[in-house]
């Protein structure tokens, strides 16, 4: 793991981070890592925990989240970035972050192509479009997902129930399943919420066909999915960034919207009708 020749020991760690799964506070120690170089390098875990305003083991566990065996493999590490890298002559700035997150992205969107032209795609459009009502469920980081998915998809088809609490979601499912839903579509973003996981194999035990859109297909559980859609997320940031599964969810709804052209278009238009009434004129 040591630094590429010629690379700045803070790129080392920018992409030593990026490779792995870090929390949000783990990250955020990272970013103020990266203010610190060379001496960084050459504190103990006591000194980083103070000066990142967090607790010992915190950052004892980073490093293991990094992929070393302790703080000790870690450190040397460190060390060895800044004698092998290019010492930086400025401390980064908060936007290069921003940067690095908008490139990641870029890539994610150029690799949803293969997604949303793929058979997977094709199935998770069939399925979604013949269930009446259609349940989605996204619950915590996913919420938003779901929300956004619901907020559109009521103005095209006929029911959709949208489903973000982790604590009423085996209910929803159950009275999806009651109501005659066929199919449910469930964000499932990290960190993966048990109730998502029991949500998705309730479904499959009621018979209900189950489209994940999840950050990768690699997802633990995967094959429990009918149809898995992944669309990958940025981590260069504190937060994810989830603009990969934003594109996908709307290209979803823009096709289920061509397999009942006349439906969808009197329904958008009697939504039209109303714009007036909701919308402010100055």
């Amino acid at each position: 793991m040591a630094a590429d020749e010629g690379r700045a020991p803070e790129d080392w760690l920018v992409h030593l981070a990026q490779q792995h799964r870090l929390s949000p506070t783990q990250r955020q120690i990272v970013q103020r890592m990266l203010g610190m170089f060379p001496e960084v390098a050459f504190l103990s875990t006591i000194e980083i925990a103070d000066l990142t305003g967090v607790s010992q083991p915190t950052v004892t566990r980073l490093a293991t989240a990094l992929g070393f065996a302790g703080f000790g493999e870690f450190r040397a590490a460190l060390r060895e970035a800044v004698i092998s890298g290019v010492p930086s002559q400025r401390a980064p700035e908060r936007h290069d972050a921003g940067t690095t997150a908008i490139e990641q992205e870029r890539e994610n969107l150029a690799g949803l192509r293969r997604v949303v032209t793929a058979d997977a795609m094709t199935d998770a459009v069939r399925l979604l479009a013949d269930s009446t009502p259609l349940g989605v469920i996204g619950l915590r980081a996913s919420a938003a997902l779901a929300d956004y998915f619901g907020y559109f998809a009521r103005r095209i088809l006929p029911s959709v129930e949208v489903c973000t609490n982790g604590a009423t979601v085996s209910d929803t499912v159950l009275q999806l399943s009651r109501q005659n839903a066929t199919a449910l579509l469930i964000f499932a973003m990290p960190r993966y919420p048990a109730a998502t996981v029991a949500a998705l194999r309730l479904s499959r035990r009621l018979g209900m066909s189950t489209v994940v859109v999840a950050d990768t297909a690699l997802a633990p559980f995967a094959h429990e999915a009918d149809v898995l859609l992944a669309a990958p997320v940025a981590t260069g940031l504190v937060f994810d960034s989830h603009a990969a599964a934003v594109v996908l969810s709307i290209s979803l709804l823009d096709a289920i919207a061509a397999t009942d052209p006349q439906r969808t278009q009197e329904r958008l238009e009697a939504h039209e009708s109303l714009v007036d009434d909701w919308i402010h004129h100055p």
